[in-house]
């Protein structure tokens, strides 16, 4: 693998990518690709799939993990002889190996993200195996928790083949608050906008972040979000080591 350039913390923008692929089946839009502290590729595509087609993705047990959050469905998804049907917000967790088959069957355009990475460590198969298999989670299954800044959706914890940990949440916040004060983790994350309007803290700069955005943040780098907008902002918080 040709070494990949090192990623910035930032926001990045869905509507802004200009390394856009077409293909029959709709179009990519490469959001960004690079490598991290733990990751020696970590890349995210915005996927639009045109109505009647699908996404395959084989069986390798040397290939990448991936890991998918529906933003505009419905599709169906094939995964280890079991079928779903998943909107948006619903994730699915691909691990080297599994084979995936995801059907827009929809009248419009379906809109999904695509992370793929790989460790620096070399992967542990057996580690994935005992942690669990490839899963989907369906946004309408995902418990609410409220809080007294909104709420959240604790989606899982867990070990991977490519990590030690894959830990992912969402965050309701309602509007005027912050996420919590400025701070810094070991851990690499993406914040991940489904809805509202966020300004971000990211170091020493303020960024704004809006529905569609993935925010990328380094070990050790001082963040936090505030709700800016006039309605709660949902996000993703997903977080790796």
């Amino acid at each position: 693998m040709a070494q990949l350039p090192i990623l910035e913390s930032k926001v990045y923008t869905w509507d802004k990518c200009n390394a856009v692929i077409k293909k029959t089946s709709g179009m990519e839009k490469l959001i960004f690709n690079g490598n991290g502290g733990k990751l020696s590729l970590h890349s995210m595509k915005g996927i639009i799939l045109y109505k009647g087609k699908k996404l395959n993705y084989p069986s390798d047990n040397n290939g990448p993990e991936r890991f998918f959050i529906i933003k505009k469905g419905p599709v169906s998804v094939q995964l280890s002889g079991i079928e779903y049907t998943i909107d948006r917000g619903s994730v699915i967790v691909l691990l080297p190996g599994d084979a995936l088959t995801i059907l827009n069957s929809n009248n419009t355009n379906a809109e999904l993200y695509e992370m793929t990475y790989h460790s620096i460590a070399a992967p542990d198969a057996e580690r994935g195996r005992k942690a669990g298999a490839s899963f989907v989670m369906n946004w309408n299954d995902m418990v609410f928790k409220p809080h007294d800044k909104g709420g959240v959706r604790q989606l899982f914890d867990r070990s991977t083949t490519m990590l030690n940990r894959f830990d992912i949440h969402v965050t309701q916040l309602n509007k005027g608050f912050k996420s919590h004060e400025p701070h810094t983790h070991a851990n690499e994350e993406i914040i991940l906008m489904l809805e509202g309007n966020a300004e971000m803290q990211i170091g020493n700069e303020h960024q704004k972040a809006n529905p569609g955005d993935v925010v990328l943040l380094n070990s050790m780098v001082l963040h936090n979000l505030t709700n800016i907008g006039t309605t709660p902002c949902l996000y993703f918080a997903i977080q790796w080591n």
